[in-house]
């Protein structure tokens, strides 16, 4: 199983078990000198009892880092008095104890309390590096935890307008709309990127690059045109429905599939090569963009090596806005936007349909 790098919040158990090990021999060496010995049989057990609390109450609580300095002063508070034990009698040290045992679950509480925020931070920095479908907690309450954490980020993030998935296998939300703003050439894109993106092309061309929006947002129903054309092209070249079908959606996405439709996506290419094809990558306009665009907010959709998540090949002309803080991690993690929405599970592909899911110009 993956881990994150470095020392982490989740921890091995190993670190906690030593410690409470230590703090068990400690007290022990302590209770040697009560003359009664039920009495150091009955201090021996708060320790014993508090990690009983530690292990199998609150499986989070690993190393016990976070709690480390809490831990040590009630340890020490709980030697100090056995001296004073050595002439009490059973029934007298039973008030003793029930506060020990109290003072040991508050202790432990608090240090669970830092420890679950410091696991919760942890994960959410994992998720965010798009790790999810990766790490695999060790504990079942850790596992409980980052559950918990993925589902509300999910939840979270499904909120932004800027973040919808449109896939493959997620179709655009049937009450969508989009306000698009009609570009210079005569393109159009969603009015909430419009400015964005034009600084974007502004830029570029202040760079030296010639970038031209060749593709901006399309209407469901030209959608649904491009993709019937195709079909009908393969009808006339003889094939059946099914199959034109199949052989269109290579070529043009399934309508309510494609980005283009959110409004949010532009095509763009250089003026120095309007073909839509990976030598884009070799002109000055696109290595600008894909250096820069996070900036405004875009990411590069389809990278290179993420065709088996995105189910489109790598596309280095199609950018999707979605916003600059999220553009800004996804660029800082190198990865696709399914891997931070945490959304890379996808049916089970067949060595029959495998290459027809990686579509050929579907952007």
């Amino acid at each position: 199983m993956k881990k994150a790098g470095g020392t982490t919040a989740a921890g091995s158990f190993k670190g906690g078990v030593r410690l409470i090990g230590q703090r068990i021999r400690r007290f022990a060496d302590a209770c040697e000198n009560v003359s009664d010995a039920k009495k150091a049989a009955v201090a021996v057990l708060v320790l014993v009892i508090s990690a009983a609390v530690l292990f199998t109450e609150t499986g989070a609580f690993q190393n016990m880092d976070a709690g480390r300095e809490d831990s040590e002063n009630y340890f020490v508070k709980c030697m100090g008095p056995l001296e004073s034990l050595k002439n009490t009698s059973a029934e007298e040290i039973q008030p003793y104890i029930e506060q020990r045992i109290e003072d040991a679950e508050e202790i432990l509480d608090l240090a669970l309390e830092k420890q679950t925020k410091s696991l919760r931070e942890e994960y959410r920095e994992l998720l965010d590096r798009g790790q999810g479908a990766y790490y695999q907690p060790d504990s079942k309450a850790e596992r409980r935890i980052w559950e918990e954490v993925r589902a509300e980020r999910r939840e979270e993030l499904r909120e932004d307008p800027f973040l919808i998935l449109v896939n493959k296998w997620h179709y655009l939300p049937s009450d969508y709309k989009v306000d698009p703003i009609t570009l210079p050439n005569g393109q159009m894109i969603s009015k909430e990127c419009y400015e964005p993106l034009m600084q974007m092309l502004e830029d570029c061309s202040a760079a030296g690059g010639w970038p031209i929006v060749c593709s901006g947002y399309r209407p469901h129903e030209k959608q649904v045109y491009l993709f019937d054309e195709q079909i009908n092209r393969w009808i006339y070249a003889g094939y059946g429905q099914e199959e034109s079908e199949e052989l269109a959606s290579m070529a043009v996405a399934v309508p309510g599939t494609s980005e283009h439709e959110l409004g949010l996506a532009a095509d763009i290419y250089s003026s120095e090569n309007m073909s839509l094809d990976e030598s884009q990558v070799d002109t000055f306009t696109q290595q600008w963009l894909m250096e820069n665009c996070w900036k405004y907010g875009f990411v590069l959709r389809y990278p290179r090596a993420k065709s088996d998540i995105t189910g489109i090949i790598f596309e280095p002309w199609h950018y999707r806005y979605v916003g600059y803080e999220h553009a800004r991690r996804i660029h800082e993690a190198d990865i696709c936007l399914e891997e931070y929405l945490d959304e890379t599970e996808h049916p089970e592909k067949t060595e029959e349909t495998e290459e027809n899911d990686i579509r050929e110009n579907a952007g």
